[in-house]
């Protein structure tokens, strides 16, 4: 017999805006702070590629980075895909090593280079 009661998750809700600004800022946090940071690290690696072999493309991916972390964070909030917990720790360990990244990327401008 079933006692009526029903067991909920509570979900914290993901900010489609906030998620896009992330991957505006550094390509692919967007898609860490969706619980994502396989995908992120995608995103970061064919922003990364694009703009080395031909800026254009590597802005093309950039630009659907955020579109995407965007559209995912609606998708999870409206429970069309699995919702995936944020791990504050991952998001800042993905900025880290996207800036540690950038700034020992060889042939870096000499601005945004520590060698």
């Amino acid at each position: 017999m079933a006692s009526g009661l029903t067991s909920t998750v509570s979900l914290e809700s993901k900010n489609p805006g906030f998620s896009a600004l992330l991957s505006l800022i550094f390509a692919g946090l967007g898609q860490a702070y969706n619980g994502q940071f396989g995908r992120g690290l995608l995103i970061l690696a064919g922003t990364l590629a694009g703009v080395l072999g031909f800026a254009p493309a590597g802005a093309a991916v950039w630009l659907y980075g955020a579109y995407d972390a965007y559209a995912t964070a609606r998708r999870m909030n409206e429970g069309k895909i699995p919702h995936h917990e944020s791990s504050i720790p991952a998001v800042l360990i993905f900025a880290a090593v996207w800036t540690a990244g950038v700034l020992l990327l060889p042939g870096a401008p000499a601005g945004l280079s520590w060698w």
